[in-house]
């Protein structure tokens, strides 16, 4: 069976085309949407080298893999496209096909000839069987709720009583509103998302994205991006937002992404009352999941009912890039050792 790639620089028409008749014919999840990526690449891809890579069997386009260059100091890293914002990483391959170690060795030796890199080091990455043995499991997990019979007697009626009463008591102190899913407040939204977003990074001393212009933009320009597949929603009282939310529906699954509260409302529970008024939404709409995406927050443990396991994979093809691999090894044992003993 011949097999060979194609390497493409652009999101242009003719990448559109093949990705979106493909897309239409793959299990993906919204990251791997040729408009995210492309949107993504517009935003926070000034300093990378797009390597989007189409792999072909007979002919026939199997697997897309939205890949880029990047150079950190010395060294140059082959990994996906989406950094800091794509939850889940993933090939986008046809339905009827499969992609396998032995093809992803082939892609990679194949960029390698052309592009030539140091490391291979990619995140996040789920639907993960065609990984070799670089792959290992990564701290993070992906927590859901996948709507069903059960569901409703367990988890939404355990947080309706609780919910319920924190609402009322915001109802009887403030002029209470509630948007979900809305179309208004959007640029509101977006500035409180901002604000507050940093506030709590600088608080925990996690790494600040919004430090980073062009992260930042991918942020303001959300407005602009994808009306169907976006969803803005907020809490306000006496005219002023206490907790928002942006977030993502594709295929009738819901993405949690970008939850922030206002600290100073934290007794009256706020950030907990919008998340129930979105999952109690999507419920009613039929959605299949509502996806809380990656990431090991306490509240998730609580309300999800599927837990799916992130993998990164690791490779090294220099000199160089073995000390890289070596230093990403360490961290992540640290990491594991930290995770560990916080259980």
């Amino acid at each position: 069976m011949e097999s060979l790639i194609k390497i493409k620089k652009e999101f242009d028409h003719n990448l559109k085309n093949e990705w979106e008749d493909l897309q239409k014919n793959s299990n993906i999840n919204f990251f791997q949407t040729f408009k995210w990526q492309k949107y993504w690449s517009q935003k926070c891809g000034n300093n990378i080298e797009n390597i989007i890579t189409l792999f072909y069997k007979n002919s026939e386009l199997v697997s897309i893999l939205p890949l880029n260059i990047k150079k950190k100091k010395f060294i140059r890293i082959l990994n996906w496209n989406g950094f800091p914002f794509s939850d889940y990483n993933q090939p986008i391959i046809k339905n009827n096909q499969k992609l396998n170690s032995d093809d992803f060795k082939f892609i990679i030796s194949q960029i390698y000839l052309n592009y030539k890199f140091d490391n291979v080091h990619l995140l996040n990455c789920v639907n993960s069987e065609y990984l070799n043995d670089g792959k290992f499991p990564s701290n993070n997990l992906s927590k859901l709720i996948f709507f069903k019979d059960e569901t409703d007697s367990k988890i939404i009626q355990n947080l309706n009583k609780k919910i319920n009463y924190e609402e009322n008591r915001l109802k009887k102190n403030f002029k209470y509103e509630q948007y979900v899913d809305t179309k208004k407040n959007k640029k509101e939204i977006i500035d409180f998302f901002i604000l507050e977003k940093n506030k709590q990074l600088i608080r925990t001393r996690a790494w600040n994205y919004l430090k980073f212009e062009e992260y930042k933009k991918y942020i303001c320009d959300l407005i602009e991006f994808d009306e169907k597949n976006l969803c803005f929603s907020c809490l306000k009282i006496n005219g002023k937002i206490i907790s928002s939310h942006i977030g993502y529906k594709f295929n009738k699954n819901y993405y949690y992404i970008f939850p922030v509260y206002d600290l100073d409302y934290k007794k009256y529970s706020p950030g907990n009352i919008l998340l129930y008024k979105l999952i109690e939404n999507y419920r009613l709409k039929k959605f299949y999941t509502f996806d809380f995406t990656v990431g090991n927050e306490l509240y998730k443990n609580k309300l999800n009912n599927f837990i799916e396991n992130i993998y990164e994979y690791i490779t090294y093809k220099s000199f160089l890039g073995f000390f890289y691999y070596i230093k990403i090894k360490l961290k992540m044992f640290i990491k594991m050792l930290l995770f560990k003993k916080n259980l």
